[in-house]
């Protein structure tokens, strides 16, 4: 039983190296896109989305944007135990994720619709609940940054891809 599953696995990934696209499209597939190895981070150096959240404290002032994913040193205890840093790659994947939604979304479609949105909003309150002092309200951005390739923590050009209306901390 077993062995038939591997066979159908390796089945589906040949008949996918010929389709004509290189995404595929099944909303069936979809659920089973862990299994399917994915090398397009190797493509080419492009926009990158990051997430920014912005506090409205007690006073009524805004903080500063505030990235959700910055990065973090790396160390050679990292490579045995690092769960710290793979809940902010899994936090950047549903960001990913959500703007893949985006793209797809059919003109004058809102996004609020998304359930990738209603996570994207869950996370952005969780930063917000972290943060000292009083939260009163919060707002987020998506942002795509393009790298500099000799400093890649300060983006060469950044676009703003949406930016959420001001959600109120309940």
């Amino acid at each position: 039983m077993t062995l038939t599953f591997i066979c159908l696995y390796f089945l589906l990934i040949f008949i996918a190296l010929f389709l004509k696209t290189r995404e595929i499209k099944s909303p069936w597939l979809f659920y089973l896109r862990a299994f399917f190895p994915n090398w397009k981070f190797f493509h080419a150096i492009g926009y990158a989305p990051r997430l920014y959240v912005q506090i409205k404290g007690a006073d009524q002032t805004w903080m500063d944007w505030q990235v959700l994913y910055p990065r973090v040193k790396r160390s050679v205890v990292h490579l045995f135990h690092n769960p710290h840093n793979n809940l902010h790659l899994a936090n950047q994947n549903l960001v990913e994720h959500f703007v893949g939604d985006l793209n797809q979304l059919q003109p004058g479609a809102d996004a609020s619709q998304l359930v990738s949105y209603s996570l994207i909003c869950k996370l952005a309150r969780a930063f917000a609940m972290q943060c000292p002092g009083p939260c009163q309200s919060y707002r987020f951005e998506i942002r795509m940054e393009m790298p500099q390739l000799n400093r890649p923590f300060e983006p060469r050009d950044v676009q703003v891809m949406l930016a959420s209306p001001e959600l109120k901390n309940e």
